[in-house]
């Protein structure tokens, strides 16, 4: 108490000094104003402001200051000729911001004003977060580093990013509460594409809430770097005689990314004599036989989610009855892997159609409950660890209620955006940026190419079967961006990878129609056109 009265009374006796008839409008001379002024914090309250002397004539310099959003400056201080700094150390307060001006002083006048850029004199004991660095910009995300401090004492303490395109961000702009802290060790946060938009700069800031209120750091503006093309490939429409007019059958040889490729696709209307369907029988079977058990209910039929030995791996919906869960995801699938032994939680990507046929593609989680996304939970292999899903984490859940849905992963296409890459963290080889729903290295990768499928819907509603053959000369398979794009380039604006490898596999009618040695594997759930029930 007795301290920061001393700064009032400082304070009050330095603005006293000041000249109001001046008003710090000084009288033009001749004299050159000095250059490059800055001001440093060398102390709690304590600055110390410096410049590059550009006049041979002056008698001296003086030294300005702002506070807050005042107009006029008062004098704080004077140096003699040729000095290029002073030091202000009485008459700061902490938790204001300041401005510090120089100008050179002459027989016959003084130079203008040159102003420091503003210096906030931040409590240092109280919470406080600042970025750690430069931001990472790829085509998919935005990442940072921030660091909280002086939190251990804190309650409730939790941290984050928010940001605008035209103003100072805070908590009530966009936002996306970050991962798990580790005291006051640097925390890594991304934000994905699928929250901005391509050539647009943001103003970002990292908050801390600590003992119900709200700290920011500083600013650093950025934006997505450039957003990748679509693939545009050509597609010739097969004749397909036996399926209904609000389904068409595909096929492409073209190359892709200079090798063989020969894929597939499916596209219907689903919201008439056509529908949607996801099954996930007792017992795993090969599409041909899973097909064949509709009594030619079935128009076309792809295989759709993971599983693991006998059981589906994921969240089915089926005739609006939900199946499964999201679990934990290990760091790595290779037991020799020090991540083997982490485990994250993880949303995985989802695709349905409500009762009406409309489609969707979302990401989905696990606590207790299954929650719907509009957002993945940014996990960072290596660096960022989140709580689990929940009411608000990675946001509010959406109302969505789909009548058949399957899960699997990752997420290719949200609102035409492709919410992933192959940037590398520091870390290194397979340690991604954006592999927010830690897919497996089999999967996920720029040199991971098998045999694919996915599914996704047209901006007009229709809903689109991929497959693509892969590992063979005929057809060298695609990578997972490479899928996006392709899928994009079909005009897909919300896409999901589905499993794909031996048990990629698409029959249209009783005809399977990709490659198969003899049959393909046998598979735990599928998706597909039927004649409405």
């Amino acid at each position: 108490m007795i301290r920061r009265l001393l700064f009032t009374v400082l304070a009050t006796a330095m603005l006293a000094a000041c000249s109001e008839s001046e008003g710090g409008q000084t009288p033009q001379s001749t004299l050159t104003p000095p250059s490059d002024v800055a001001a440093e914090r060398i102390g709690d309250t304590k600055v110390r402001v410096t410049w590059h002397d550009k006049s041979d004539s002056e008698n001296g310099f003086t030294v300005w200051m702002r506070t807050g959003d005042e107009t006029s400056p008062c004098k704080i201080g004077f140096t003699a000729r040729n000095v290029e700094s002073y030091t202000v150390d009485s008459g700061l307060e902490l938790d204001k911001t300041y401005r510090f001006g120089v100008c050179a002083d002459g027989r016959k006048g003084s130079s203008e004003i040159v102003y420091a850029p503003a210096l906030e004199l931040e409590d240092l004991t109280s919470p406080g977060i600042a970025f750690v660095g430069e931001s990472t910009a790829t085509e998919s995300c935005i990442a940072f580093r921030y660091a909280p401090r002086n939190t251990a004492q804190a309650r409730n303490v939790s941290c984050g990013i928010c940001w605008s395109a035209d103003h100072t961000p805070t908590v009530e702009d966009m936002r996306q509460d970050g991962p798990a802290l580790d005291g006051t060790q640097p925390v890594m946060q991304v934000i994905s594409n699928v929250l901005l938009e391509y050539g647009r700069p943001y103003r970002f800031r990292a908050y801390v809430r600590a003992d119900n209120k709200t700290y920011y750091s500083d600013e650093i503006v950025a934006s997505l770097g450039t957003e990748p093309e679509a693939i545009k490939l050509t597609w010739k429409k097969l004749d397909m005689p036996t399926l209904p007019s609000e389904i068409s059958v595909y096929e492409t040889t073209d190359k892709v990314g200079g090798h063989n490729f020969h894929a597939w696709y499916a596209v219907a209307d689903v919201t008439g004599s056509v529908e949607l369907r996801v099954s996930v029988p007792d017992a795993k079977a090969t599409i041909d036989k899973q097909s064949a058990s509709f009594g030619g209910d079935c128009y076309v039929m792809t295989n759709a989610g993971y599983f693991y030995s006998s059981d589906h791996v994921g969240i089915a919906v089926v005739d609006s009855r939900s199946i499964g869960y999201i679990p934990d995801m290990r760091g790595s699938l290779r037991t020799q892997d020090a991540e083997y032994q982490v485990m994250y939680h993880a949303t995985r990507g989802i695709f349905g159609v409500g009762a009406d046929g409309k489609p969707g593609v979302y990401w989905t989680g696990t606590n207790g409950s299954n929650y719907y996304y509009d957002r993945p939970l940014p996990s960072v292999r290596g660096e960022a660890k989140y709580a689990g899903v929940s009411t608000s984490n990675p946001a509010k859940p959406l109302g969505w209620s789909p009548h058949y849905a399957i899960s699997a992963g990752p997420v290719l296409l949200k609102d035409g955006k492709c919410p992933f890459d192959f940037t590398l963290t520091e870390k290194g080889t397979e340690y991604y940026l954006n592999n927010y729903e830690i897919i497996p290295y089999d999967i996920f990768g720029p040199t991971v190419s098998p045999d694919r499928t996915a599914v996704g819907h047209l901006a007009d509603g229709r809903v689109v079967l991929f497959i693509c053959d892969g590992r063979i000369a005929a057809s060298g398979g695609a990578t997972l961006t490479q899928l996006a794009r392709i899928l994009r380039g079909i005009g897909c604006t919300d896409a999901l990878n589905l499993d794909g490898g031996g048990s990629t596999g698409m029959m249209v009618g009783t005809q399977h129609v990709n490659y198969h040695s003899d049959e393909n594997r046998a598979v735990k759930s599928t998706i597909g056109f039927f004649r409405k029930k």
